[in-house]
């Protein structure tokens, strides 16, 4: 075998023409610009070597946010970056001689623009307002509320949202009737004397705080929770763990999991009225399902309607829905039977069946 002998020349040499993800954090201070790293070309001991790059951030959207010195290969960002606008940028580094023609191989850099916590957190509304019958015991859901954030909640908890009940009016029989999960949103009753004579409204002032919840920033919304008077058809929801003989359980088919959090409320229509008597209100829990949601006592033979606000799941997920809300309506004949109304449920469609 033969092989000539190596000549002067412009060798591309990829192994040599590697930088590893650069972490830049958003909202820096300058001067600017400011050095982030050099790129350099082994060739550039043999020969003039001239820099360039191309790419997101140098000439595509956001335009002329990194520069680079052509002689010496000194990468630079021109001002502070924004995570929020774009969070990853992918420029592309170009070695050539002084004819122009490459020395190396085109090299992709990718530079992560790392999360500040410079954003607070946002109710989707300014005024959540739900209702719970009258003598709820501990335990039972009343309504949810929600908060989103634009910064980062998968690398750090920038973006992570708690929630806190801060002051409930008016403080009676007890100035902590209700209590909220710090981390869903969902208020529930905590303890018992709910009374719709005595006190026909609460107004909660509710708290979302991001990063640790305490230090991070904050804002507020307010929650009505209307106490419901029992009337011949009102009955109580049920503690999680009774045994309900009407159940419902929500699949998200688009993510293949389950509803967690989606607002239903059962009622039964009147028949000398033909006004719909609303019965109860609950969340889905983990599972997507909402045990406890009546009590066989209060289960009788008749018309009855499931109303699921899925518009309201979606925009908690910010997605759009095509549907507003979900009713499904179904006569009991035989109360002394189990029946179970599923639900599966995308933004465009949905079904449901009579389930077992």
């Amino acid at each position: 075998m033969y092989f000539s002998k190596s000549q002067r020349g412009f060798h591309q040499r990829k192994r040599d023409w590697v930088i590893p993800p650069i972490k830049l954090y958003e909202n820096e201070r300058g001067p600017f610009p400011k050095n982030l790293v050099q790129i350099k070309s082994n060739m550039d001991k043999e020969i003039k070597v001239y820099y360039s790059i191309t790419g997101q951030g140098v000439d595509m959207p956001p335009e002329g946010d990194f520069i680079i010195e052509r002689s010496t290969g000194q990468l630079k960002v021109t001002g502070p970056l924004d995570r929020e606008a774009l969070d990853k940028y992918i420029i592309v580094s170009h070695a050539v001689s002084e004819s122009g023609k490459p020395v190396e191989v085109p090299m992709e850099i990718i530079i992560k623009v790392m999360d500040q916590n410079d954003n607070r957190p946002e109710f989707t509304q300014v005024i959540f307002e739900g209702q719970v019958p009258e003598g709820s015991q501990p335990g039972t859901s009343v309504m949810q509320v929600s908060a989103t954030d634009a910064d980062d909640a998968e690398d750090t908890y920038n973006g992570v949202v708690y929630y806190r009940i801060l002051a409930q009016e008016p403080q009676l029989p007890n100035n902590q009737m209700f209590t909220i999960n710090k981390d869903t949103g969902v208020i529930s009753v905590i303890r018992t004397g709910l009374d719709h004579e005595k006190v026909p409204k609460y107004t909660l002032t509710i708290q979302a705080a991001d990063g640790d919840g305490v230090t991070g920033f904050k804002a507020t919304c307010t929650a009505i929770i209307n106490v419901i008077p029992h009337g011949p058809s009102v009955c109580k929801t049920m503690s999680a763990s009774s045994d309900s003989p009407l159940t419902t359980h929500v699949l998200n088919t688009a993510s293949g999991t389950p509803a967690k959090g989606l607002r239903l409320q059962l009622s039964l229509l009147d028949n000398p009225t033909q006004r719909w008597v609303e019965l109860t209100t609950s969340f889905t829990n983990s599972d997507g399902r909402c045990p406890g949601m009546l009590s066989p006592e209060c289960f009788t033979a008749g018309t009855y309607k499931l109303r699921f606000e899925t518009g309201e799941f979606w925009k908690q997920l910010e997605q759009t829905s095509f549907y507003p809300y979900v009713e499904v309506v179904f006569t009991i004949l035989d109360p002394g039977q189990k029946y179970h109304i599923p639900l599966l449920l995308s933004p465009f469609s949905y079904t449901t069946y009579r389930g077992s």
